[in-house]
């Protein structure tokens, strides 16, 4: 059986294999009630996966996963219930847009210099209109021979500090909550541990206070592959920062992320419950001009 919710989902508005409303017809035959789109970096795919949704038995909240770094660690932040429109989150990531396309296209350049020449049209064209990154690039090193697989792809060439990756500019952990924040979203960190990645298990000591201050409310707590040690250890530190317990299985149909299941992790109500009842709180607090 799959969960009725899924929090963590992503589409070809950036790395994603199924157009929104492709999901969320998938989504909704297999029972999900209510989903989120977070696509990396974009809202794009947003409205479209709504529209699919009106005649079907889901639900879907507008999201983001917005990236982050702090002193050359990857983080994830996740957007819930915000406000896709809003001019300064569409400044920022029109912003990162230009960012990634510049980084993808460094990459590109590093790996013609090492014998595997990328047409960068072809990269282009498998991102077809979605956020370009290294999924794609990956991808076309498949098709052209040069590795087998995806995951051969990034462990070779395109893992950070790998010989063919270039480092994009990102947001502060911080500033993407506040971004998110400014956008009346509810920001929750994404996947603090990725099981299988040993080298990803982030400093929650360190990184939560920063986080929290700048208004972080949740934490991803159910996520693939997560045991129940792993689990119940987060709802720990959710349960000590009052931070919202959040899920979802990360699917991207595909590709870049082969073991994620759609629907496949348990989240419960009370995660969709609590979202919605701090976004209420945030929404009412009073606006204090500068």
């Amino acid at each position: 059986m799959a969960s009725r919710i899924d929090l963590h989902l992503h589409t070809k508005a950036s790395d994603g294999a199924l157009r929104p409303a492709e999901l969320v017809q998938a989504a909704a035959r297999i029972g999900i009630r209510v989903m989120a789109v977070t696509d990396h970096d974009s809202v794009n795919g947003i409205v479209e996966a709504q529209e699919a949704a009106c005649d079907l038995a889901i639900e879907v909240i507008p999201g983001i996963e917005l990236s982050a770094n702090l002193d050359g660690d990857e983080i994830h932040v996740l957007g819930y219930l915000l406000d896709a429109g809003d001019p300064s989150l569409q400044k920022a990531l029109r912003q990162l847009q230009e960012d990634r396309l510049v980084q993808a296209h460094g990459m590109v350049e590093r790996l013609g210099a090492l014998g595997y020449p990328l047409e960068w049209d072809r990269v282009m064209a498998i991102a077809n209109g979605g956020s370009v990154g290294r999924p794609h690039i990956a991808k076309a090193l498949v098709e052209c021979g040069a590795v087998a697989s995806v995951d051969e792809a990034f462990s070779r060439f395109l893992r950070r500090g790998g010989p063919a990756y270039v480092e994009g500019p990102k947001f502060l952990p911080q500033e993407a909550v506040s971004l998110i924040r400014g956008a009346q979203g509810v920001p929750s960190l994404a996947h603090p541990i990725i099981v299988g990645a040993s080298d990803y298990r982030l400093d929650l000591p360190r990184l939560l206070p920063m986080m929290m201050e700048a208004g972080l409310e949740g934490i991803e707590t159910y996520y693939k592959r997560y045991t129940q040690e792993i689990t119940a250890s987060l709802l720990a530190v959710a349960e000590r920062h009052r931070l919202i317990p959040t899920g979802g299985s990360d699917f991207h149909g595909g590709g870049v992320v082969t073991d994620a299941e759609l629907g496949g992790v348990e989240v419960p109500w009370e995660s969709v419950e609590r979202l919605r009842i701090r976004k209420r709180e945030l929404d009412s607090r009073p606006v204090i001009a500068d």
